[in-house]
């Protein structure tokens, strides 16, 4: 047993283990009964994940998580054998639920506790000291079984323990990362941290807080000044170029606000997750802490931005809320979304937040920047590998002071974002302990082989001996990065279209095994888990959209092109490759051409997500860049003898209509993202819900056509239309009017519906249909102008015409209004067109 203040080296073992193995006590408190120890990995503790530490935030009674502990209870002492004379403290796990105001006045956890309890309060002892988890994460120690309550345990929250003294400084020094408590029961909703690993990506990752926030001082406070404001409920924008630091920012603010200092009542909060495994988000209505959510990449995530302050808009008995949300510009969205939530009263809106390149350089040169990431690379490299990570293949050790190969002369760069003094300075270290990366010419190209290497270790440990692919498992990475995977079958959806755009242009002689491209799914989730409710993770953007680069250039430029054209990828797997990589060719303008082509390619498919992926995520210079191309390359398709004029009309119609609002700065961009068509699906084991079964299907016979006209010309059809209507309805009505009723002139009033419907149903349906050009089918509108024509006719018996023959007047009239109505139609809701399936060029050539 280790005692706070007893002996240094204690012996312990872990619960899959029957062998004792000394731990050495680094840390303890006797006001606590704390302690914590370090022993060997491989011998306790072997395959544990990362120990992650939190607390519970919010009071929501429907979602209260089942907290859960293990201990040996005095009830669980069992007789080695029978007959024998020793006996075995064997575990126990409880379960229960902790109620947040319960025990908050002794600043205690009550755990209730759920199934059978022994008969007798000292039944429990032993139990005591047990870590509590809530979702994987631990949140505290039971301290004591309360005696009038048989069914509550006391727990000591881990605040405590964060809050003595030596505690965070013992953890740091010992796993290279501060303990940060982290929301534990809002983390089905969160992007959580990543797992320490020894790659690139991970080394990278903001998150992983390996390297010190540099400059950007007086932007924390200002945004920290912001997060304390009165308002209940408050949304801003924190704008950068990618690599400026805006994640790392808001994990600064987020360390800086969650430390507990003096009596102020610290925050919580974390990166809300892209794909939460549940969308409830009125539990954050109910926080007892103020909470600060980073939504990433906010251009692309939208709709689950205004569900988010949908639900906090509503009822609110919680804490203050604030909503960060991160992106590259911000273009029209964000005027957009402030309109849209002003209109719900969320929040005053009013600030905003821009991270320039230089402002990381505020305090400090590129050459300290440089420096200090060396040695804070060095030393989490060091960490990882006492834990257990990498292997023995690098020759020689990892140091600070590693020679500059790729940060040479780096006090004299050109300014630029911080990203790239921690590549060259990652890349020195990593080239100085494995000299094989030094003979690469780019930094970049370092990270890639250490990257490259971490795979492999990983595929070694699950797939069979010699069958470790290098070249594929960097294009299932970037498969994986491109497309994504909330659920098990969008991961197999991926890895199926990444092996094939793989082996394109090899012809297809049999389908690939399943049980390898099981096995494929089951490396890329290994070695890139997910951090919220997704299938898997992905690696870094840094390194992905570098990885992206290549694999583009040797295949090519046919691999993008191949790849989003795969009929096994669903269609928000689609959207967020084009989103992907129309973030990526702002640094790499060469991967547009493979996307664009693939948009020509297959319009009814992929050219409302590009539309919407445009004209919603990306600035107006860029989205304008785009669209040309995207016009360039639906004109070069609709050449080709195998296209289908009347899609590619509609293909350059759209396009057109895009490129108008854009250059009108419109904010009702996103109408143009909604797809006309939803997403044929192979796998027949998927639902109709998945696959919208009542919406037409891309096999369908027909597509829907707008004619592409000017804002003048949309406005003066529009007007002429609405006067015919007018005009329709006002001659029948004359005549009623004039008749006399006693002479059943009151049935004249039916004239009226009746011409104004029949002029309807002819605008509607030579409007929206495509119509036999045989002359039965003008049968009917010549028969409603004959109608509209025979009320005129009666009208200028009571009020004749000075002009020529009425019988001629009436039908020039109705004639051409009838027509411009039929063209309004056709304008303002389309028009169902037959369609032959545009010919897809066959990747395998």
């Amino acid at each position: 047993m280790a005692l706070p203040g007893g002996d240094s080296v204690v012996t312990v073992r872990d619960t899959a283990s029957a062998d004792f193995t000394e731990a050495a006590v680094v840390w303890g408190s006797t006001e606590l009964d704390a302690v914590l120890l370090k022993a060997d990995r491989s011998l306790v503790g072997a395959g544990m994940g990362v120990a992650r530490w939190g607390e519970l935030v919010c009071d929501y009674p429907d979602r209260r998580p089942v907290c859960s502990m293990t201990g040996f209870p005095r009830a669980m002492r069992r007789q080695a054998s029978v007959g024998s004379e020793q006996y075995v403290d064997d575990l126990k796990t409880v379960e229960g639920t902790i109620a947040p105001p319960t025990g908050s006045r002794s600043r205690l956890y009550a755990l209730e506790v759920d199934g059978a309890v022994p008969t007798h309060v000292r039944n429990w002892q032993g139990l005591s000291g047990a870590g509590v988890f809530c979702n994987g994460i631990l949140i505290g120690l039971v301290r004591l079984v309360d005696r009038q309550w048989d069914r509550t345990l006391m727990v000591l929250p881990l605040s405590h323990l964060l809050a003595a003294h030596g505690f965070t400084e013992a953890v740091a020094a010992h796993t290279g990362i501060s303990p940060r408590l982290e929301p534990a029961d809002l983390r089905p909703l969160m992007d959580n941290p990543p797992d320490p690993k020894l790659s690139s990506t991970y080394l990278l990752d903001p998150r992983s807080q390996v390297t010190e926030l540099t400059g950007v001082s007086e932007l924390v406070q200002r945004i920290e000044q912001w997060c304390k404001g009165t308002d209940r409920l408050d949304v801003a924008a924190v704008t950068g170029l990618g690599g400026t630091g805006k994640s790392r920012l808001v994990t600064e603010v987020l360390h800086r606000l969650t430390t507990t200092l003096g009596n102020q009542r610290p925050w919580s909060g974390g990166f809300l997750a892209d794909s939460p495994s549940r969308t409830d988000y009125q539990v954050l209505a109910t926080a007892s802490y103020p909470l600060l959510l980073a939504v990433d990449l906010a251009e692309t995530r939208l709709p689950q931005v205004r569900d988010l302050m949908a639900a906090l808009a509503g009822s609110h008995d919680g804490a203050a809320v604030r909503v960060l949300l991160l992106a590259r510009g911000h273009g029209t969205w964000w005027l957009s979304l402030r309109r849209h939530l002003q209109t719900r009263n969320v929040g005053p809106l009013g600030h905003s937040f821009t991270l320039t390149p230089d402002d990381a350089l505020d305090d400090h040169s590129p050459e300290d920047i440089y420096v200090e990431a060396k040695v804070a690379f060095a030393r989490r490299i060091r960490l990882l590998q006492q834990a257990g990570h990498g292997d023995d293949t690098w020759p020689d050790r990892v140091v600070a002071d590693a020679p500059r190969l790729y940060g040479a002369g780096i006090e004299h760069a050109a300014p630029q974002p911080v990203i790239y003094h921690h590549i060259a300075a990652l890349a020195d270290v990593l080239s100085h302990a494995n000299p094989e990366f030094a003979l690469n010419d780019h930094p970049m190209e370092v990270l890639l082989a250490n990257e490259v290497e971490y795979v492999r270790r990983v595929a070694e440990a699950r797939l069979p001996e010699g069958t470790v692919d290098d070249e594929l498992l960097r294009t299932l990475v970037t498969a994986q990065f491109l497309a994504g995977a909330r659920t098990a079958q969008e991961g197999r959806a991926a890895v199926r279209a990444g092996f094939d755009a793989h082996h394109r242009g090899y012809g297809i002689t049999a389908p690939p095994d399943a049980r390898q491209l099981a096995a494929l799914d089951g490396v890329l989730t290994a070695a890139y888990p997910a951090t919220d409710g997704a299938h898997w993770g992905a690696a870094g953007e840094p390194l992905a959209a570098a990885w992206l680069t290549e694999i583009e250039d040797e295949s090519g430029e046919e691999f993008i092109e191949t790849f989003l054209q795969h009929d096994s990828l669903a269609t928000e797997q689609r959207h967020q490759a084009l989103s992907t990589v129309a973030r990526a060719a702002q640094d790499q303008p060469g991967l547009a051409a493979g996307a664009h082509r693939a948009v020509a390619a297959n319009p009814e498919r992929l050219l409302p997500l590009a539309a919407q992926t445009v004209t919603t995520e990306l600035g107006i210079d860029y989205a304008r860049q785009w669209l040309t191309g995207l016009e360039h390359a639906v004109a070069d398709r609709a050449t080709d003898p195998d296209s289908d004029p009347e899609t590619y009309e509609w293909a350059s119609s759209l396009i057109s209509e895009a490129q108008e609002r854009t250059a009108a700065d419109r904010d009702d961009l996103e109408d143009l993202g909604v797809p006309l068509t939803p997403e044929v699906v192979d796998d027949p084991e998927q639902s109709d819900a998945e696959t919208g079964a009542d919406a037409p299907s891309v096999d369908s016979p027909f597509v829907l056509v707008k004619p592409r006209v000017g804002r003048l010309t949309r406005t003066a059809i529009t007007f002429l239309a609405l006067c015919h209507l007018v005009l329709v309805a006002a001659v029948p009505s004359g005549v009623a009017l004039t008749s006399n009723i006693g002479d059943d002139g009151w049935s004249l009033w039916f004239f009226v519906a009746i011409n104004v419907f029949m002029h309807l149903t002819v605008a509607s349906a030579f409007g929206g249909r495509q119509l036999s050009t045989i002359p039965l089918s003008w049968i009917i509108p010549l028969f409603t102008i004959g109608m509209t024509t025979l009320s005129g006719l009666m009208l200028d018996q009571h009020w004749p015409l000075e002009l020529p023959p009425p019988w001629l007047v009436w039908p020039v009239l109705f004639a051409p209004g009838l027509a411009a109505l039929t063209y309004a139609w056709r304008i303002w809701f389309g028009q169902l067109q037959a369609r032959r399936p545009a010919t897809l060029e066959d990747p395998s050539g």
